[in-house]
């Protein structure tokens, strides 16, 4: 019995492991899920830890030596895909070594980031107006557009009247 348990224990773990968009190393290396806020408040307790987080992108600054994204900070949910944006706590600064498209990185885009963190609002000696954390980016994953399905408001028989039902014929067999 505790062989299974085993077995079902490693396989669940291996699943659900292939599931993330983060190399291996950084899902090793990075810290545990955690809130937020706790991260904002002890960041000196955090700083030059690996996390990840996601949201979706505000503004694109590209410097000479390299990228300032300010982001809406949201929750990570299956997949490392962040969830809504009405969830959000605040905002994430990202220093990008290089260069990053702001016609890629467009306003609203969703992402992933793995990063070193470097501070937040509540260390940082000229913070902004809202709560953030800045974080030097190692591995970004931009999210494609997902474009939306349009379905016809009703199944539409090609036998029938070409504008749906008359208005006195419900039913194909309404005799019946």
């Amino acid at each position: 019995m505790k062989a299974l348990l085993k077995v079902i224990c490693l396989v669940s773990w291996l699943i659900l492991s292939a599931c993330s968009i983060m190399p291996a190393d950084v899902e090793q290396t990075a810290l545990p899920p955690m809130d937020f806020q706790e991260l904002v408040q002890n960041a000196r307790a955090h700083r030059g830890q690996m996390v990840i987080v996601g949201g979706y992108v505000v503004q694109v600054e590209n410097h000479t030596d390299h990228t300032r994204i300010t982001a809406l900070e949201v929750p990570l949910g299956f997949r490392r895909e962040p969830v809504e944006r009405d969830r959000s706590r605040g905002r994430l600064i990202l220093i990008y070594d290089g260069f990053i498209d702001p016609e890629v990185y467009t306003e609203g885009r969703k992402f992933t980031a793995a990063g070193y963190l470097l501070g937040s609002s509540a260390v940082d000696p000229e913070p902004e107006p809202f709560p953030y954390l800045r974080i030097a980016v190692e591995t970004l994953h931009l999210w494609s557009e997902q474009q939306p399905v349009r379905y016809e408001p009703y199944y539409r028989d090609p036998w029938m009247y070409p504008y749906g039902h008359p208005w006195w014929w419900r039913h194909p067999y309404w005799w019946w």
